[in-house]
């Protein structure tokens, strides 16, 4: 078993990346879109039953948006053999950071980070609502200088998208081989064995319910050849 990390501040492209590497033929989770995994916790450490629809800096400071290290496992094994990539963050990353054989940071300025959360017409409301946006341009600084100081591997993400995703991939997958011409006196049942590994089940990928899902769009991505299943501070939206 196996599992990249691919963290960010908001507007760092995290979301994106988890569906191109989905298309790529990778298996990838968008974070947030898991509530049994990413949800806001109390000083407690109690999961918070319903989030202000405009949180203000003091509620922010008192409250962590964490991931369920067991529901981080729960993930890992499902993938298994396959790696998967979680695109995402959290206040106790460091807790779960034996989980991951690499992370990545997705490095972005202030003016970046403003400008996509301006741009953006979708789902993701985080910069928009109540203090949101000044708490991410306090963070930001924050978040990327301890994921740095971690040892997370810096990509500048001001790139394209698809020049990011490239960038990530070459330091997590194995130099491809040159594919060899079939031979024609190759059985059926050699070029079977070669064939790559099957998908992993969606279903063992944790399937949620409707009503279960915040309004949220899927956040766990299966390669594009098999059936698709099923935002916080700064660290994780």
């Amino acid at each position: 078993m196996s599992a990249v990390q691919i963290a960010g501040c908001s507007g760092a492209g995290k979301s994106a990346i988890a569906a191109v590497l989905a298309r790529r033929g990778l298996v990838s989770i968008d974070a947030d879109d898991d509530p049994l995994l990413a949800r806001f916790v109390d000083p407690a450490g109690a999961v918070v039953a319903e989030e202000p629809t405009a949180p203000d800096l003091a509620w922010l400071a008192r409250h962590s948006w964490a991931w369920d290290p067991a529901r981080l496992d729960e993930l890992i094994r499902a993938a298994a053999p396959a790696t998967l990539y979680v695109c995402g963050g959290a206040d106790n990353q460091q807790e779960v950071a034996g989980r991951f054989t690499q992370v990545f940071l997705l490095e972005i300025d202030e003016p970046t980070m403003l400008a996509r959360l301006d741009a953006r017409r979708d789902y993701h409301d985080w910069g928009r609502i109540g203090d949101t946006r000044e708490y991410l341009r306090r963070k930001l600084p924050a978040l990327q200088d301890g994921l740095r100081a971690f040892g997370a591997i810096p990509i500048d993400a001001r790139q394209p998208l698809d020049h990011v995703v490239d960038a990530i991939l070459s330091r997590t997958l194995p130099v491809p081989l040159r594919a060899k011409p079939a031979s024609r006196a190759s059985s059926p049942a050699a070029s079977r064995a070669s064939s790559p590994a099957a998908p992993p089940d969606p279903s063992a990928l944790g399937q949620l319910s409707p009503d279960s899902i915040r309004r949220r769009s899927p956040g766990c991505h299966l390669p594009a050849s098999s059936t698709r299943t099923a935002w916080g501070p700064c660290s994780a939206r």
